[in-house]
């Protein structure tokens, strides 16, 4: 028996055909459905006459219980094995073996020999009666390309063990270039004027992945390379007064025909543009609408029930040219959302009624019926936005039925109900792991909750962005709460291509906010800033709040505002920013404002200050804690000697308090670097080689990692462990370190040398550097031998680079110029006394080292 498609034809409405066409029957053999989401056919007797929804011969399989036959898909481990399906009859000619379908390598629709006798392509393939010789072509390993041209529409969904393409052309398409192996060796085409159907049978339970490209659509079994499949646009069905609409960026053809499978009668909306498809499975009165990855395909049980009439913005469907009559269902394209969260289209009148409804039948449940009736209470609570008494419900429910909080719509709900209180904590659920089915649904309330906890602001960004339609279908009770919060997320940390989903914001402050956001993230700073002096007013307290807090930022960061106003003004907001719970916010913004002029200590309380507030988390936090940190430690070495002593010690007690506030990794190796030199300069070399050895294994970066291990060599040098000095250097060496990082390492490598007696050693690691450390290190050998005409070459080339023509002297530079003038006074060289006299010039020593200097070049 062939497999014929009947009539299809075009135009901007059409309402579905009841043409009969044959299928096969699938007798005795059933399979369990590709996905959880596949469509099922009705139960009775299919167009063809054949015997659908027989018992599987297997009798118990609980994996096929209660799905209809024609619908059933080899899953991968469990059920008759594939071996077994193939060898059906029934597969065989679901494949396309029999009766002239193209099959395989990918052969076109028409051989040559077929074209000469008369055979043209868009004929219908039961208009040849030969079998078809298969050429050879080269292999597609997982993904074939459907080439059509960017104004042709495309849908392409599921049935049963099939994955269906319908393509929509004015003219045929050219299939001669289709090729593929593995599952899409067994594609088939099947041509009808002006139509094209491509059906791929599915042996197992893979997904397959459909994405456009300039060239045309490719179908493959994995995702397309670039990532972000998971996150591609869907279809968000919406109420209009004509019907409902499903939106499009660019609908093609409406399309009446059978589907190849089940026989039912379908009314297939196309797209030119990859627009993504239906979520899940809707069955409606009178009609289904069929879970897709591209366009619209509703089933008319009843044709021509169903209207699907293109427009511009998407495919307007009507039932009987009037509403669907079940609404509170067809605008919720997700299990997640109809199902799991038990929404429904309904006045808050309605919502309200349906609320005291479902507290009655829950107080007169039977014990068998109790959860399910207290569930659909907290969810009938939950959709009129009283929060609290859902998740009282829920608890309830749960006390008496622990067991039920296992199942995955259960939990999800749970966690979608703490979201809204307000516990970011207990709404932690909703970041597990969820079934494959319904993982693209949960994204959207997965964006929210990383929204409310912080962390992940971008991604959350773009996730609300994608689904944005999708929030503003919500219930009103609901979609106030949810959209505020979206629409300010996505303003403040998405991309500009996320903030287009804002255009379709409503009115209201809470949205004037995101607007100015989004204004001023845009460059239109002015705009933006005259929506928020109008906010500043605001009756809503935190909008108010949040519109006075981002224009004190807004000019502090394009220097309107000095960096202390700004301190100032953040700190006279506190009040009304920890009325509005936003007192840690605001502190670290006044953080930020001390930061700028350096103020670490202000900086760093204002940042404690902030972690006792109640805030989510905020990833700004870390860096700017290493920054203050590596601020305090910085100036407190600045200068350091026993005046300066008290200052140092204050530096690292500052740096050590907040060391545990850092986050393991690099940056708080960083601070432990600078912190272990602040304690080397107290003296404490103990406590300062434990930090550098802490700082060690957090670095990632070779050359980073070399410089710890040096820093924590020259700490063990100092304690008189040249062993322990030895192995640092050993460890945390690296081929591939800057000649610098390799000169430094080789002056501590003299450096212990040195140390352990062997100054030839040094003296030859030390050969070649220029350096005014290794000039240091050899004119210290030469003194310890007292060779001071070697050792007065070596101190003059440090005092040359190291002590500035003009302007005072530091200590340091004060001691190398009286170290010069000993040696030269102990090699009795007058000329280098001279030369250092005229290097000082009239500036002054400090104390009892401008008496000596004086002293050693006096005549």
């Amino acid at each position: 028996m062939s497999c014929v498609v009947g009539l299809v034809w075009g135009g901007d409405s059409y309402a579905a055909a009841s043409h009969h066409h044959h299928v096969h029957s699938h007798k005795g053999h059933h399979h369990r459905a590709a996905t959880a989401s596949a469509p099922h056919s009705q139960d009775g007797p299919t167009s063809s006459g054949g015997q659908e929804g027989q018992a599987s011969s297997d009798g118990g399989d609980v994996l096929l219980k209660g799905v209809p036959a024609g619908w059933r898909a080899h899953v991968i481990g469990a059920g008759t094995s594939q071996k077994k399906a193939d060898d059906h009859p029934a597969s065989k000619s679901a494949a396309g073996v029999k009766d002239g379908h193209s099959k395989a390598a990918l052969s076109p629709v028409f051989t040559k020999e077929e074209v000469q006798n008369g055979v043209k392509p868009g004929d219908a393939l039961e208009h040849s009666s030969t079998a078809r010789k298969v050429p050879s072509y080269p292999a597609s390993v997982n993904r074939v390309l459907i080439p059509i041209p960017t104004e042709m529409g495309i849908a392409a969904y599921q049935s049963g063990r099939n994955f269906v393409l319908i393509i929509d052309g004015e003219e045929p398409l050219d299939t001669s270039s289709l090729r593929g192996d593995g599952i899409f060796s067994n594609l088939s085409v099947q041509t009808l004027p002006k139509t094209t159907m491509i059906t791929v049978p599915l042996p197992d339970t893979r997904r397959l992945f459909l994405s456009q490209q300039s060239n045309g659509w490719v179908l493959g079994d994995v995702p397309p390379p670039g990532g972000g499949y998971d996150t591609r646009q869907v279809i968000t069905p919406q109420e209009t007064p004509a019907g409902l609409l499903f939106p499009m960026k660019r609908p093609g053809r409406v399309l009446s025909l059978k589907d190849p499978t089940s026989g039912e009668s379908l009314v297939v909306g196309t797209a030119a543009f990859d627009n993504g498809g239906i979520l899940s499975l809707r069955k409606g009165d009178g009609y289904d609408v069929w879970p897709s990855l591209e366009g619209v395909v509703i089933a008319d049980h009843a044709p021509p029930k169903v209207e699907l009439k293109r427009t511009p913005v998407g495919d307007l469907m009507t039932i009987s040219g009037g509403k669907p009559p079940d609404l509170d269902q067809a605008v919720y394209a997700s299990d997640v959302d109809l199902t799991w969260l038990g929404l429904k289209h309904l006045s808050y009148q309605q919502a309200n009624a349906r609320y005291r409804k479902a507290l009655i039948d829950a107080a007169d449940a039977e014990p068998k019926d109790r959860f399910a009736k207290r569930l659909e209470a907290a969810k009938a609570a939950f959709n009129i936005g009283s929060f609290p008494e859902a998740r009282s419900i829920a608890n309830v429910a749960l006390e008496d039925d622990p067991e039920e909080a296992f199942r995955p719509d259960v939990r999800f709900f749970l966690g979608a109900t703490e979201l809204l209180n307000g516990n970011p904590q207990g709404a932690q659920l909703l970041d597990d792991e969820w079934p494959e089915s319904q993982q693209r649904a949960i994204q959207v309330w997965k964006g929210l909750y990383y929204a409310a906890k912080g962390g992940h602001d971008q991604e959350a960004a773009h996730y609300l962005a994608t689904d944005f339609p999708r929030l503003l279908n919500y219930p009103e009770t609901l979609r106030d709460v949810v959209l505020p919060l979206a629409t300010e997320h996505i303003a403040r940390y998405g991309t500009q291509e996320d903030m287009r989903a804002l255009d379709a914001m409503p009115k209201g402050a809470p949205y004037r906010l995101a607007r100015a956001f989004r204004d001023i993230r845009s460059g239109r700073s002015k705009i933006g800033e005259e929506l928020l002096k109008g906010l500043e007013s605001d009756r809503d307290a935190t909008i108010a709040e949040k519109a006075m807090e981002e224009r004190i930022a807004l000019q502090l960061r394009e220097g309107r505002l000095s960096s202390m106003e700004a301190a100032r003004q953040f700190s006279s907001l506190l009040p009304d920013a920890r009325l509005s719970g936003r007192d840690g916010w605001v502190r670290i913004l006044q953080a930020d404002a001390y930061m700028r002029v350096k103020r670490w200590n202000d900086a760093l309380t204002a940042m404690d200050q902030a972690k006792k507030a109640p805030m989510r988390e905020e990833p700004e936090l870390a860096p700017m804690l290493h920054q203050a940190l590596k601020g305090v430690a910085q100036e407190s070495q600045q200068g350091a000697s026993p005046k300066t002593g008290g200052a140092l010690l204050h530096g690292a007690a500052m740096v050590r308090a907040h060391l545990p506030d850092l986050p393991p990794g690099p940056e708080k190796a960083d601070v432990l670097v600078f912190y272990g030199k602040m304690l080397n300069s107290l003296g404490l070399y103990d406590e300062a080689s434990q930090a550098f050895s802490s700082a060690v294994p957090m670095f990632e970066d070779p050359t980073q990692k070399a410089m710890a291990g040096e820093a924590l060599a020259d700490s063990y040098l100092k304690r008189g462990m040249l062993p322990d000095a030895s192995r640092a250097l050993a460890e945390t060496g690296n081929a591939a370190l800057p000649k610098n990082e390799v000169a430094k390492r080789n002056r501590l490598v003299a450096r212990i040398a040195l140390s352990s007696g062997k100054p030839e050693v040094a003296f030859y690691l030390l050969n070649g550097d220029n350096s005014a450390a290794a000039s240091d290190m050899k004119a210290k050998i030469y003194e310890g031998q007292e060779n001071w005409a070697a050792a007065i070459i070596e101190v003059r080339k440090m005092a040359e680079s190291l002590i500035p023509d003009q302007g005072p002297l530091s200590m340091d530079q004060q001691l190398l110029a009286l170290r010069l003038a000993s040696d030269a006074s102990r090699a009795g060289d007058a000329e280098t006394l001279r030369w250092v006299v005229h290097k000082v010039g009239d500036r002054s020593f400090d104390g009892d080292t401008g008496r000596m200097f004086k002293l050693l070049v006096s005549p």
